[in-house]
């Protein structure tokens, strides 16, 4: 009977700790403020159609900020709120990047506008994110290349405001 008794209470303990340990926050989020607010300064540049300057400047920001805050963290939780943050600032370099080219090529092949150059760079982006390719013929050389819609940029804007909420949702646990 005693033996009940101790084995009863010993696993009262257990529980009891286990749901102590389940209450306590996983993410301390006061490691994570300088972070998100870089991340905010982005997207809300790019939201204001801030030029290309501005926005990569705000882009490096967030990089320094993510950097810093690999030192940081010390959860499972935490690692993955920064995997979280560093897929964001990988979504948003691929976004400037479309950017750049769109704004570059037109001025060496005018019949790209509206489209953007599918160089190599710009390849591993376009599968990422499943763009829609066109197919063109130079006619002087004979080459064949590609190009994707400048609304492309905006399918990568997307999944980064899609990203943010990811950010948002596991912050919260």
């Amino acid at each position: 009977m005693k033996i009940k008794k101790i084995f009863f209470i010993l696993l009262s303990l257990i529980l009891i700790l286990q749901w102590v340990c389940s209450c306590t926050p996983r993410i301390n989020r006061t490691k994570f403020t300088q972070l998100n607010i870089a991340a905010l300064a982005v997207k809300t540049s790019i939201d204001a159609g801030a030029p290309h300057g501005q926005v990569a400047e705000r882009m490096q920001h967030l990089s320094d900020e993510l950097a810093e805050a690999k030192d940081r963290v010390s959860t499972r939780e935490e690692r993955q709120l920064l995997k979280a943050y560093s897929d964001l600032l990988a979504m948003y370099r691929d976004g400037l990047l479309l950017w750049r080219y769109q704004m570059e090529f037109p001025f060496l092949f005018p019949e790209l506008k509206g489209r953007i150059y599918v160089g190599q760079d710009v390849e591993p982006i376009v599968h990422k994110y499943r763009l829609t390719t066109e197919t063109h013929l130079y006619k002087p050389t004979g080459q064949y290349w590609r190009s994707i819609n400048e609304d492309s940029i905006k399918i990568v804007w997307h999944n980064a405001d899609d990203q943010l909420e990811i950010i948002k949702d596991l912050a919260n646990k």
